[in-house]
């Protein structure tokens, strides 16, 4: 079992996530800043009435809502990555964990060689020579262990 400061959980990558990703200035300053951007630009400026405008806002929000989610995934997947890259074990209590492990080098036989072998019409030099690489050696890799909690596993199921 990986040490305790090597396991990231729930509460470490949201404390990451929150000092990667800057607060949004208030949605009202925001606002503000489009209507006085428009002031300077009166091509740009539209006249609307209050219902319009609502809609108008909705969308403005929805829109840096959809940013902010896709802005707070990113930096979730970036810091799940980055945490792996430095051997931590990523643990998220009731859904999975993460971890990473290291593969030992280990030999194995190249199956397109084989294939080439079993031609009757290769001379026994040529076979000689793909004896000798028939053999390849597979070196040593890390890995990613996915685990799925109990929890989960019972609501898939």
């Amino acid at each position: 079992m990986a040490n305790k400061e090597n396991i990231i959980n729930k509460d470490l990558l949201a404390i990451r996530i929150k000092k990667a990703i800057p607060e949004e200035k208030r949605l009202i300053g925001k606002i503000i800043g489009q209507v006085k951007s428009a002031k300077k630009k009166p091509n740009v400026r539209l006249n609307i009435d209050e219902k319009q405008l609502r809609i108008h806002l909705k969308d403005i929000i929805k829109t840096w809502e959809e940013r902010k989610v896709t802005k707070i995934i990113d930096k979730f997947l970036e810091e799940i990555k980055a945490s792996l890259q430095k051997k931590e074990e990523v643990l998220l209590w009731g859904y999975f964990s993460l971890k990473v492990y290291k593969t030992s080098k280990r030999k194995s036989f190249n199956p397109s060689i084989i294939k080439q072998l079993k031609n009757p019409e290769l001379s026994l030099q040529e076979k000689t020579e793909l004896e000798k690489k028939k053999v390849i050696e597979i070196p040593p890799k890390n890995r990613i262990s996915f685990r799925a909690s109990s929890k989960l596993k019972r609501e898939i199921n």
